[in-house]
């Protein structure tokens, strides 16, 4: 009997994490989509993000905050939460699936992944690029949500979509995919190594330093998503028009200097932090309710 139950108790249990990843996902991104919001819009301005500066439409946080809010109302702090729900829950879902899939094919078990750095690289790299081709276009489309004022050219998600198909083709769903596949592979090959360090305090300092190291990647690719549609930022200050990964690169440091790829770093770190404590705290409170619940039934 008790052996019956052991067995009941096993079969679940990925569908109890993943389901508890989701829902403490989706409430995380929820709460925190106010600094994502900021982040974008800072790492979009090409003026300086300072109080002395007299041509920036954003200039800190608190004032940008103030100032979204007065000209786009309460609810703009939320834009692209929508496409950023679906953007998450696709990444994770298959991000989850291939690398289970890549063990498998390898005939790898926990064990000896735990045991093997280089497996557990291959297999965090092929998942999170196919998460990433997968989940992409709903990042591009949140970026141009969050970039314009409010139902300036887009009403929503799905107006996004069929204007950027109609207007620009299916190839307008992956500006700037290349700095982001680099962005991903660097993230990962630091979280292998952070793995045999996280007991220690240096894992939280080394995680800060990951992402600071792959940031200027994160406002190329912002940069690069938008060009098809930055005529159309009218009110935003200065645009910023590129042509390409290097000369994206080029004309920021030419333009910002080096500072320029670290524009919104402040917002993106603090939701970093929110985001860790929040993510953790709910995965855990929602996997033991779900396994109580399991179990009750």
């Amino acid at each position: 009997m008790s052996q019956d139950i052991s067995n009941t108790d096993k079969k679940p249990t990925w569908i109890l994490h993943s389901t508890a990843g989701a829902c403490s996902g989706a409430f995380t991104r929820l709460i925190c989509q106010p600094f994502d919001v900021l982040k974008i819009r800072f790492q979009l301005q090409v003026e300086p993000l300072s109080r002395n500066s007299n041509n920036s439409k954003y200039k800190s946080i608190h004032q940008s905050i103030s100032l979204i809010y007065k000209e786009e109302g309460f609810k703009a702090l939320w834009k692209g939460l929508l496409p950023g729900q679906f953007l998450s829950t696709t990444y994770g879902l298959t991000q989850f699936l291939v690398f289970q899939k890549t063990l498998a094919l390898l005939s790898i078990t926990e064990k000896e992944l735990n045991q093997t750095s280089s497996v557990h690289f291959l297999c965090g790299v092929t998942s999170a690029t196919t998460a990433t081709l997968v989940s992409y276009p709903f990042d591009v489309v949140r970026t141009r949500l969050v970039a314009q004022k409010s139902n300036q050219i887009y009403a929503n998600m799905r107006s996004v979509a069929i204007s950027m198909f109609r207007t620009e083709g299916v190839s307008a769903y992956y500006r700037g995919f290349f700095p982001t596949i680099m962005q991903n592979a660097l993230q990962v090959a630091h979280d292998n190594r952070i793995n045999s360090v996280k007991q220690f305090s240096s894992g939280f300092l080394a995680g800060v330093s990951a992402k600071i190291i792959v940031y200027p990647l994160d406002v190329i690719k912002k940069r690069l998503q938008l060009q098809d549609f930055i005529h159309s930022r009218d009110g935003f200050g200065k645009k910023f028009i590129c042509n390409g990964l290097l000369n994206c690169i080029y004309v920021t440091v030419k333009e910002e200097s080096i500072r320029g790829f670290f524009k919104g770093l402040s917002p993106s770190l603090i939701k970093a932090g929110f985001t860790t404590a929040l993510h953790l705290t709910l995965y855990e409170q929602t996997f033991k309710l779900l396994q109580s619940l399991v179990n009750n039934f």
